[in-house]
Parts: structure tokens; C-alpha cells; sequence
């Protein structure tokens, strides 16, 4: 396991170092572990999936998003969910979410826009908690934004719940902050490969390589045109712009979203004042940017708030542009943003085996599918 960026709330989950501040290093506590299936990360904390299934937890747990009566921001395993095989985990700003092997889905941290699912709006709630209205539903994936969710079931149903300002449930409009689960109806009967939710917008792929995005578009985020006029995008609108790209993956960020085609290329739009999109003299785009200095060479994608990652397969590198220290990866990463420059920076990561990454608030995490003994 290996990770960079902003540890000033300790969400890299390092025992041992203080540092504030990170470059690319391995985390010792994962050597002789268990191996970590995925890393989610939220606003100031991250939750670690082992192989295992046990879900351990770090960081700001000011809201309970920790999942554990702790006053201290250190690596733990979350203890309530122990009788629980986890399956998959995902974060908000101040809320976390767990799906169990049986399809049953928990939730903990911030709920005061609804982002729990549990009916209520609570402030802060540190236990993990079942939602009841989807125990007969067989939950397969999530995906949380700031203040939202969106689930997919194994019979290909969307269902969102949280904050609603900018439409990012894809309910329709004036519908209002939902604290219960409810089904998108405009999906239904689409068959379903991934939902993905970034800062307060949503997206859907379907099995034929269809994007369907809604909620917030001020940057052009969802890849339609922006209206300023428009808070969002009420409900799901297929994205021409991508229906000839053979998506197979796609990964929000704040305000921007990239997408993995089949062949392995990547697109990118939103919000690119930052570097985020990899373009140099591009501020906000709804239109799909290709990043050709990797065109037919990536395998993964992960996009932080103000970051993107790229594993390019071919050169056995992790590839990084935005802003802020989560793209320390060379001995002079960029400090400021990056707009009018792009700035690339990489990692050779020479005999290390990569096997998948993940990114979050000014945060980057990869895990290696053997673990070396030491850093080279």
C-alpha cells in the first residue's frame, strides 16, 4: 500500500509519520496485513477495505465518519461492523457508507442532509446502522458524493438520497433533501454496469457503454452544456458527447469527471482551473478532452477533488495533474495551480506490481498486489 498528498488530518492512515504533508511512500502498517481491496476517501478521513472484508477507518471523525467512538484520528478497525463481511465502502465529505456480502448497506458520520438513508437528519452519528427500507434489496455498488449516495442493485435499479440542491438524486425537480433511499425512475429498465457520484453531481453507465449524467453542470461537469440560469440537471440525460467512446469507466471529482474508454484512452471535462483536466488554457468544458499524451495506454483512472490519476499500463507508471500536494509524486511537484500550465508528474514504479488507485481530497493511495519488504 502506498500513498501521498495531505495528512494533516492523518487520512493517509501512516502509523508512524507526522508529516502534514506527504510524498509517494509505503504504508508500513499494510506489509504484513491483510490485502487491502479498496481505499475510500471523504472529506478529511479514509476507510480501507481488506481482503478480508474488515473495514478500518482514519482521520477527522468529527461527525462520527470514523464509524468508532474514538478522540483520536489513528488507523482502526471499525469493531460494530466485525460480524459483517464488507464488500465495498465509499465516503462523502462527513459520511461513509459499507455494503455487506449480503447486499444490506450501512451508514455513519453526518446525516443533516439526508445522506444516511436512515429517514432522519442527524447531525452526527458515530454508530454504523443499518438501512431497513433496503434490506430486501440486494445492493451491489455505491457511490457517495459530498452530501448524497447513489446505490446500484443487483437487478439494475439506481436508488440516490441525501442533498438535493443541484438535482443530483435524479428525481426530478423540486423534490426536496431525501433521507430515505428512493429508486431513479427515469433508469429503470436500463441495464446498469456502475454508478459514480462526485462533489453534487451524479452519473450511471449502462452495459452498451451509455453515460447518464444529472446534477450540478455549472463547469459542464456532466458533460452537457452548462446553463447558468440552471441550478443543475434534475434527472439522468444520456451524454452525447461520449456515446462514441466505448466508456467503460468513469470517475468524478469535485467538479470535473474523467472517463476510461475500452481501448484505454481517457477523457476528461469540468472544472480544469486547477490542472485537473490535463489541458493547459482550458477553465471549464462540457465537451469530452482527450488526454493524447496517453491515448491507448490506460488501464485505471481515479479522480481526487482537484486531481486526476492515471495508471498507464504500457510504462508500468502512475500519472498525475491538478493542484496541490496529493500530486507529489517527483522530487519537485508543482505547488501552486497549474493553470496556464499543465503540469504532468509520474512514478516509475519500477519492480512494484501495481493492482489498483484510488484518490480523494488532496489524497492518492495505490496498492501493489505483492508487498515488497521496503520502498526502492
Amino acid at each position: 500500500m502506498y500513498c501521498w498528498g495531505n495528512n494533516r488530518s492523518r487520512q493517509l492512515g501512516l502509523v508512524d509519520k507526522g508529516e502534514e504533508d506527504v510524498d509517494f511512500t509505503q504504508n508500513d502498517y499494510f506489509t504484513n496485513q491483510v490485502g487491502v481491496r479498496k481505499v475510500a476517501c471523504g472529506g478529511r478521513h479514509t476507510l480501507f477495505l481488506q481482503e478480508d472484508g474488515i473495514a478500518l477507518s482514519c482521520g477527522q471523525n468529527d461527525y462520527g465518519q470514523l464509524g468508532r467512538r474514538t478522540d483520536t484520528s489513528s488507523l482502526g478497525q471499525i469493531h460494530s461492523l466485525e460480524a459483517q463481511t464488507i464488500v465495498d465502502v465509499s465516503c462523502g465529505s462527513n459520511h461513509s457508507v459499507a455494503i455487506c456480502s449480503d447486499g444490506n448497506i450501512f451508514t455513519w458520520g453526518g446525516g443533516s442532509q439526508g445522506q444516511l438513508g436512515s429517514g432522519q437528519f442527524p447531525q452526527h452519528s458515530c454508530i454504523p446502522r443499518k438501512i431497513s427500507v433496503l434490506s430486501d434489496i440486494r445492493i451491489i455498488q455505491i457511490s457517495c458524493g459530498h452530501f448524497h449516495t447513489v446505490a446500484l442493485s443487483e437487478d439494475c435499479n439506481v436508488f440516490s438520497w441525501g442533498k438535493n440542491d443541484f438535482g443530483q438524486l435524479g428525481l426530478g425537480k423540486q423534490m426536496p433533501n431525501q433521507a430515505i433511499p428512493q429508486v431513479v425512475k427515469s433508469l429503470k429498465g436500463v441495464p446498469l454496469l456502475q454508478v459514480s457520484a462526485g462533489g453534487s453531481q451524479s452519473f450511471a453507465l449502462s452495459m452498451s457503454g451509455i453515460v447518464f449524467g444529472w446534477g450540478k453542470n455549472n463547469a459542464g461537469q456532466i458533460g452537457l452544456q452548462s446553463d447558468p440560469l440552471k441550478a443543475g440537471v434534475f434527472k439522468p440525460y444520456a451524454v452525447s458527447s461520449l456515446r462514441d467512446k466505448d466508456v467503460i469507466y468513469i470517475s468524478c471529482g469535485d467538479e470535473h469527471t474523467a472517463v476510461l474508454s475500452k481501448e484505454g484512452t481517457v477523457y476528461t471535462f469540468g472544472d480544469g482551473t486547477q490542472g485537473q483536466l490535463g489541458k493547459s488554457s482550458i477553465t471549464h468544458t462540457s465537451v469530452p478532452q482527450k488526454i493524447e499524451e496517453y491515448e491507448r495506454q490506460v488501464s485505471q483512472i481515479a479522480c481526487g477533488s482537484y486531481h486526476t490519476l492515471l495508471y498507464v499500463l504500457t510504462s508500468n507508471q502512475i500519472v498525475s495533474f491538478g493542484h496541490g500536494v496529493q500530486v507529489k509524486l517527483d522530487d519537485h511537484p508543482p505547488e501552486v495551480p497549474l493553470e496556464p500550465e499543465t503540469v504532468f508528474t509520474s512514478k516509475d514504479l519500477k519492480d512494484i506490481s501495481l493492482k489498483q488507485i484510488f484518490a480523494g481530497n488532496n489524497v492518492s493511495f495505490a496498492i501493489s498486489t505483492l508487498q515488497p519488504q521496503s520502498l526502492k
